[in-house]
């Protein structure tokens, strides 16, 4: 026992610990890494397992989804169609179409029209273009046949309204719509079928009918750098068209001369109707030679070019002119007949109330000292006093530009104020600035009367031109809402550069290049 170390002993006991402590620490460290990973695997097998249920109902829908756009495709398919909008005011069927008898002459122009459509689609879709057509002509059809009567392509105007009973009849979906009378209201609802129809997916191509009436070119500019829209739209040209829809980019166009006229409606009623057939009285040879050499002046008269001086336009349905249109300016250039049978007096008997000859009407298209027949016709009313129209300002860009208001008067902007504080309600903003009209009449739920003074209504002006108009283009002449920042048009610069209501008009062209009057008609400035 003297030989026993206790150093020795307990050095070799802490090795001994240390191995034992070195051996557990490293089987924990095991079983910590084995715990970590099996926690691993299970969350991978669960996502894999959730991958798994998500790739299966992906798959599905995948599969649903393409059943459902093979079913949308095929019913688009089945329900595209192609829409013809014609303003037939200023497109007008052919001669030979207009004077056919009875519905025939409608039956014939619908079958042509058909048949010219199909043939332009074909072109350009070939034969997958096999679609329905749907056409629409917007017409002022009593001002329209007054007008083809007057003239001698007709025999009377309920021959038109006949016409378009063919002409309906004849194909499903076509129809001649009456727009009644009125300014633009065939203009109206061209433009607003056209911007309807030219978002709709199933309307493949438009036909578009209008390219006489310059006011269009609003309309159709917005499409003019959209080559997936413009080349679905087709000009239809019929009579010399405008120059602004020749610089349209983009467009398609096309012509319809065996349907539709190319020349203007003549000026001037000098064509004998055809169902007119002189009245032979039964009188004696020599008689019947004078009045037969007294009615051929009239006749000459009325087929020469140049019209006598101081005629004016025949009212509806009056083959030889107004009452009286024998009885000239100038006596000597007036043809008398010296037969009673038929006489100036006889004709003016018979029609006691003549037609409006001023420009405010729309059969005034004759004018006196002679017109051009070339010259373009408008059977739209005119304005009697240029310093009397309203007027609506657009930059080169054809963006609607505001002219500056009359100075504010601050007592009449508090009143405003006050009186909408007072009652809790806003002021009906049409009402007051559209002489006494709402649309939503006795619904409506903002304020009417009393009426403001001049001075509240320039005030209320200053609030609706706070409120942007959604239309830089805007073609509603009495439009209240705002088109451009009064503070950037008047001074140069916003003060409001990030909260304007406006602000997307900080950096348009001031510059004033055309303006439109109430009634259709553009000056450049």
């Amino acid at each position: 026992m003297s030989d026993f170390n206790t150093t020795d002993f307990a050095a070799q006991m802490r090795g001994f610990q240390a191995s034992d402590d070195a051996r557990q620490k490293l089987f924990a460290d095991m079983l910590e890494k084995y715990t970590s990973l099996l926690e691993e695997y299970n969350t991978l097998n669960n996502d894999y397992a959730s991958e798994k249920e998500i790739r299966r109902t992906y798959q599905q829908s995948v599969i649903q989804m393409q059943r459902e756009v093979k079913e949308i495709r095929r019913e688009w398919q089945d329900h595209s169609f192609v829409l013809a909008l014609i303003d037939g005011d200023g497109v007008i069927f052919q001669d030979a179409l207009l004077r056919a008898a009875g519905s025939d002459g409608g039956s014939e122009a619908a079958s042509k029209l058909q048949h010219a459509i199909r043939d332009h689609i074909t072109t350009l879709y070939g034969n997958s273009g096999n679609w329905p057509i749907m056409v629409q002509i917007y017409v002022s059809l009593d001002k329209l046949a007054h007008k083809l009567a007057s003239v001698g392509l007709i025999d009377k105007p309920s021959d038109l309204r006949t016409f378009a009973q063919g002409f309906s009849l004849n194909q499903s979906l076509f129809s001649i719509v009456d727009v009644g009378h009125g300014k633009e209201r065939a203009d109206h609802k061209i433009k607003e079928m056209l911007r309807t129809f030219s978002d709709n997916p199933t309307c493949r191509h438009i036909i578009f009918g209008g390219c006489h009436d310059a006011g269009y070119l609003l309309n159709l500019d917005q499409y003019k750098h959209h080559a997936h829209k413009a080349t679905r739209i087709t000009l239809l040209e019929s009579t010399p068209a405008w120059r602004g829809f020749a610089e349209l980019p983009n467009f398609r166009r096309m012509r319809f001369d065996d349907v539709f006229r190319n020349t203007e409606l003549p000026e001037y009623g000098y064509t004998l109707p055809r169902s007119y057939a002189p009245i032979q009285p039964n009188i004696s040879a020599p008689m019947q030679q004078s009045v037969s050499a007294s009615v051929q002046p009239i006749a000459r008269a009325m087929t020469e070019p140049t019209p006598p001086p101081g005629f004016t336009n025949p009212p509806p349905g009056f083959p030889f002119g107004p009452p009286g249109f024998l009885a000239s300016n100038s006596p000597r250039d007036t043809p008398t007949i010296s037969s009673p049978a038929t006489t100036a007096s006889s004709l003016a008997a018979t029609n006691p109330t003549p037609e409006p000859t001023d420009s405010s009407s729309w059969a005034a298209v004759g004018k006196k000292n002679g017109v051009s027949p070339t010259e373009k016709i408008s059977i739209a009313p005119k304005s009697k006093s240029k310093s009397n129209k309203k007027w609506a300002y657009y930059n080169k860009e054809e963006q609607r530009l505001d002219e500056p208001l009359p100075p504010k008067d601050k007592a009449a902007y508090e009143a405003i104020e006050a009186r909408m504080k007072r009652s809790g309600k806003n002021l009906c903003n049409h009402w007051h600035l559209n002489n006494g009209k709402c649309t939503n009449g006795a619904n409506c739920h903002f304020q009417h009367e009393p009426k403001l003074s001049p001075a509240g209504l320039i005030a209320l002006r200053y609030k609706t031109r706070s409120l942007p108009c959604k239309d830089r283009y805007c073609q509603n002449i009495s439009c209240y809402l705002g088109h451009q920042c009064s503070f950037e048009r008047d001074q140069g610069w916003c003060p409001f550069p990030d909260t304007c209501n406006l602000r997307y008009t900080h950096d348009m062209d001031k510059v004033k290049a055309t303006r439109w009057d109430e009634y259709g008609d553009m000056e450049e400035l």
